[in-house]
C-alpha cells in the first residue's frame, strides 16, 4: 500500500510541505469519493480529474495555495486528464511535465514566465494560461491537439509559435502587446477569436478566418473595419471602445445575433437595418440622433442606446 504524500510527510518534513501534501490528499479523496482510510496506488491511479483552483470552496475558506511541494505530489497522479490550478500564484510548474495524459489544464491567474514544462503535454485539448507574465509561446508549438487556448492577459507580441495548431477552435489573445498576428491566418478552424485590448491588429489577417462565429476586437483603437465584411458566418461581434465612424462594412453580416458598437463615434446606423437576427445590440456612447434604422429589428431582446443624442424613440415602437 502507498500512503499519499509519504515523501513529504516524513518525520523530518518541513511543516509547509506537510500542509501541501494534506491539501493534495484532500483533493484526491474528494475526487475518488474516499473520505477516509489508506490511499493505495490503485486509488491514485483512479484519479483522472483534480480541482486545485484557489477559488474552490474549501480552499477559498482556508486561503491555502498550491506551491512546488504540492505540485510534486500532483505529479504522482500519472493518470490525470484534467487539472485545475487557477489562481495559486505559481511561478513555475516543472513537475507537471510528467503528466503526459492531461487533456485539460488550467493555469490561469498565476505568475508564470516559462512554458517549457508544458512542451511534452501533447494530449492537451484545452489550455488556460490567462493572466500570467508570459512572453514566449514557443513551447506550445507541438501541442497540436489543442482546440481551446486562452492566452489573454500576458505580454505576447507575436503568435508565430501557434501556426501549427491547426485544430484550434477557440483562441483568446486579448490584452497582450501584439505587433504581428499574421500567423493566425493559418488557423482555419477557428470559430472564436478574442483580440480585445490589442492596439496593432491587422484585420486583413482576421478576415481570412472565414469560419469565425465570435470575434472580439474591443478597445483596439480601430478606425475602420472594412476587412470584416467577408466574415459572413459571424454570430457575435464585439467592437466597443474603438474609433469607428462607419458601420457600413457590417451591413451583410446577417447572421449576427449579438453586436456591440458601444463607445465609438458613429452617427449613422442605417447599415444595421438588415441585421434582422440581432437579439442584443449595444450602441451606447456614440453620436447617434436617428434610430429609424432599428425599426424592423424585431428579434431584439436587449438594446442599449444610453449616451447618444436621440430625440425621437418613436421608430422603436414595434420593438416590444
Amino acid at each position: 500500500a502507498v500512503v499519499m504524500g509519504q515523501s513529504v510527510m516524513a518525520a523530518d518534513a518541513i511543516p509547509s510541505d506537510k500542509e501541501q501534501a494534506a491539501i493534495i490528499e484532500g483533493a484526491v479523496r474528494k475526487s475518488i469519493k474516499k473520505p477516509a482510510g489508506e490511499l493505495t496506488q490503485a486509488d491514485l491511479d483512479q484519479v483522472t480529474e483534480l480541482n486545485l483552483d484557489v477559488s474552490s470552496a474549501d480552499r477559498f475558506r482556508s486561503g491555502a495555495r498550491i506551491k512546488e511541494a504540492g505540485l510534486k505530489e500532483v505529479a504522482k497522479l500519472t493518470q490525470l486528464e484534467s487539472l485545475r490550478l487557477h489562481g495559486n500564484q505559481l511561478t513555475e510548474v516543472t513537475p507537471l511535465a510528467k503528466l503526459t495524459q492531461l487533456k485539460y489544464l488550467d493555469l490561469g491567474n498565476n505568475r508564470l514566465t516559462d512554458l517549457s514544462p508544458l512542451a511534452k503535454l501533447t494530449q492537451l485539448k484545452t489550455l488556460h494560461l490567462s493572466y500570467n507574465q508570459l512572453t514566449d509561446a514557443s513551447p506550445l508549438a507541438k501541442l497540436t491537439q489543442l482546440e481551446y487556448l486562452h492566452l489573454n492577459g500576458n505580454q505576447f507580441t507575436e503568435v508565430d509559435a501557434l501556426v501549427g495548431l491547426t485544430k484550434l477552435k477557440t483562441l483568446i489573445l486579448s490584452d497582450n502587446k501584439f505587433t504581428d498576428v499574421s500567423a493566425l491566418a493559418k488557423l482555419k478552424q477557428l470559430t472564436y477569436l478574442g483580440l480585445v485590448e490589442n492596439k496593432k491588429i491587422d484585420l486583413s489577417t482576421v478576415a481570412k478566418l472565414t469560419k469565425l462565429k465570435t470575434l472580439g476586437l474591443g478597445g483596439s483603437r480601430l478606425r475602420e473595419v472594412s476587412a470584416l465584411a467577408e466574415l459572413t458566418q459571424l454570430q457575435s461581434l464585439y467592437l466597443g471602445s474603438n474609433k469607428l465612424t462607419d458601420a457600413s462594412p457590417l451591413a451583410n453580416l446577417t447572421q449576427l445575433g449579438t453586436l456591440s458598437l458601444s463607445h465609438n463615434k458613429l452617427t449613422d446606423i442605417s447599415p444595421l437595418a438588415k441585421l434582422t437576427q440581432l437579439k442584443d445590440l449595444n450602441l451606447e456612447g456614440n453620436q447617434i440622433t436617428d434610430v429609424g434604422a432599428l425599426a424592423d429589428l424585431t428579434q431584439l431582446k436587449k438594446l442599449r442606446l444610453y449616451g447618444n443624442q436621440i430625440t425621437d424613440l418613436g421608430p422603436l415602437a414595434k420593438l416590444t
